[in-house]
């Protein structure tokens, strides 16, 4: 923890080589958190952290932790030549990096802070005015998720969690 372009590093014991790896991981939101021109530096700025730790005894790799956005994992290309910034270097998306680190998925990462904000029962103490536009506009899109009960309310958070992680369609309502 603490490293200068990680926000945490986390080793592993590799079976067949025996070999101690080091993983070095900064984890970003989503994908667009960086611009196209940003990633080049910032490959190479973990790299250059990973190569100088001189607490490493063996192999690295450097990974960019996608919290939320869906799908497994890549490699950052160049956009010319379509050659990888590095091969020690990887992008890994939610489903991919939350099994590795926790054994869960998004979902059940999600589902379970929902699950303490409902048994905290904390209110928002945000004093913010939201446009009347936005309001009708995201209550109609609830709704034709089936997210409201007669009254207009959400009536089931688990379900609005599922909408926000990708699994619920319009015709899952």
């Amino acid at each position: 923890m603490g490293t200068s372009e990680a926000d945490f590093n986390a080793t592993i014991l590799e079976i067949a080589s025996k070999k101690i790896i080091s993983i070095y991981v900064s984890v970003k939101n989503r994908t667009n958190t960086m611009g196209g021109q940003d990633w080049p530096k910032a490959i190479r700025a973990m790299e250059t952290m990973a190569q100088g730790d001189k607490n490493r005894t063996g192999p690295y790799l450097c990974v960019f932790g996608i919290a939320m956005d869906k799908g497994s994992r890549n490699i950052r290309n160049e956009g010319k030549t379509g050659r990888p910034y590095s091969f020690n270097t990887e992008v890994w998306l939610s489903d991919y990096f939350w099994p590795f680190f926790l054994n869960c998925s998004y979902e059940e990462v999600i589902k379970t802070v929902l699950q303490v904000l409902i048994e905290k029962g904390g209110t928002s103490s945000l004093d913010i005015n939201i446009p009347e536009e936005l309001i009708t506009s995201f209550g109609k899109e609830c709704a034709n998720f089936g997210l409201l009960d007669e009254k207009g309310n959400f009536n089931d958070p688990e379900k609005l969690v599922d909408l926000f992680c990708g699994k619920l369609s319009k015709s899952q309502k």
